[in-house]
């Protein structure tokens, strides 16, 4: 049995491994010079490489509920105990899992070996222009005018996530048209996790800052979610895991009109917070509005309050309006910010469509085409931050290798 692997990421080194396990012969086609290439960039380098907290609702699909069928098959244990097996040590930390000695490097290197000992056949700087299915076992697969013929074939070319334009591919060499030159359709791919661009030409003037927040997204009136974490404020918007985790409904409902409500000190109930302010008027009544805000917020975002609210910061507390001084103590607890887009491909951590469950089986066969696996990026499912995408690769690779490599 010939099985030719299409994308060396994360997904298609652990498809390799469990398909060469079967006894399949393996060639794997990546484009680039090396393996898991974008793997190296997962969790700051530290590759957070699954969640024990493994649930569907920490994933995204327009086929969520069919999700069950794959975890069920390789969970986050499963990855845990492959890793185990190539050698890796794996330690936990609140439920996140990384390897021992937090390098990415190091698990793209297990794979790598695992790999070798199996003999499999890697191209690099390899494409495939064009598939075509032949009879029952066949694909033709050109390669530079070249036809070459495997028996199956798994389709793990990953997304546009972390790419520059430039190196996107517009062809149909890509991936989501080799997969739509075979029968699938595509639901249309759109950044995920990644900053959101806002409207506002004030950005640089806050740019840097980092603070802890409450973020809730409003979409069309309708509230989408709320995060809490670290948030960072850049040239053009906001970033920071909050943000990403609510990106994928921007970026997948681009025609809503989208806004975000911050609560810039959180864990505060109402009348705690009204306490708090009001013990401040009285204290630094006879002070400056910079005083009085200062040991609240990030310095550059007190003076940016301030000036919002229509204030100086060496404005007198009790000299300035109470509306004024209700402005700036209420824009504190929710700091609204409307919503421009997603940041480009770029800048994304993953993306949101590709193909759609529905048209893969349980064992990320195509239900178009006999003989044809698609998984991970390639799939319509993004997850949330926390190891759930690389759970996703690992899954659908070790589901679709072993079940190609069954002769």
């Amino acid at each position: 049995m010939e099985v030719l692997i299409i994308g060396g990421g994360a997904a298609g080194m652990m498809a390799a491994v469990s398909a060469a396990s079967m006894g399949a012969y393996v060639t794997v086609f990546e484009k680039e010079d090396m393996l898991g290439k974008k793997l190296l960039r997962t969790g700051n380098g530290r590759c957070n490489l699954s969640n024990r907290d493994l649930r569907t609702d920490f994933y995204h699909s327009n086929d969520n509920e069919l999700l069950d069928n794959y975890f069920s098959k390789f969970d986050e244990d499963d990855t845990v105990r492959t890793f185990r097996s190539l050698g890796l040590i794996i330690k936990e930390s609140g439920g996140y899992m990384y390897p021992f000695c937090e390098q990415a490097k190091v698990v793209r290197d297990v794979l790598s070996n695992a790999l070798s000992s199996y003999n499999v056949n890697i191209e690099y700087g390899t494409v495939a222009d064009k598939i075509v299915k032949r009879g029952t076992d066949n694909f033709e697969v050109t390669v530079k005018d070249r036809v070459r013929t495997f028996n199956r074939i798994i389709l793990a070319c990953g997304s546009y996530a972390g790419i520059e334009k430039k190196d996107r591919m517009s062809s149909d060499r890509d991936g989501y048209s080799l997969a739509y030159s075979l029968g699938h359709t595509i639901i249309p791919v759109k950044p995920a996790l990644c900053g959101l661009s806002c409207h506002g030409d004030f950005w640089r003037d806050i740019s840097g800052v980092r603070t802890d927040a409450m973020v809730t997204l409003i979409s069309d009136g309708a509230l989408m979610g709320s995060e809490y974490g670290e948030l960072q404020f850049t040239d053009t918007g906001l970033s920071g895991i909050p943000i990403m985790q609510l990106s994928h409904y921007v970026g997948a409902f681009p025609d809503m009109k989208h806004s975000l409500q911050i609560d810039l000190l959180p864990g505060m109930n109402e009348d705690e917070y009204i306490s708090l302010m009001q013990g401040r008027m009285l204290q630094f009544a006879g002070s400056s509005v910079d005083t009085f805000m200062k040991g609240t917020l990030n310095s550059k975002l007190c003076e940016y309050l301030i000036r919002t609210a229509g204030l100086e910061p060496e404005d007198e507390v009790c000299d300035a309006t109470e509306d004024r001084i209700i402005d700036l103590v209420g824009m504190i607890r929710c700091f609204n910010v409307s919503v421009r887009g997603t940041r480009d491909f770029t800048h994304a951590q993953c993306c949101s469509g590709g193909v759609p469950l529905r048209e893969i089986d349980d064992d990320c066969r195509s239900v178009k085409t006999p003989g044809l696996y698609i998984c991970g990026e390639m799939l319509d499912v993004d997850g949330a931050c926390g190891g759930y995408n690389l759970q996703w690769a690992w899954t659908t690779g070790y589901i679709a290798g072993r079940a190609a490599g069954c002769y």
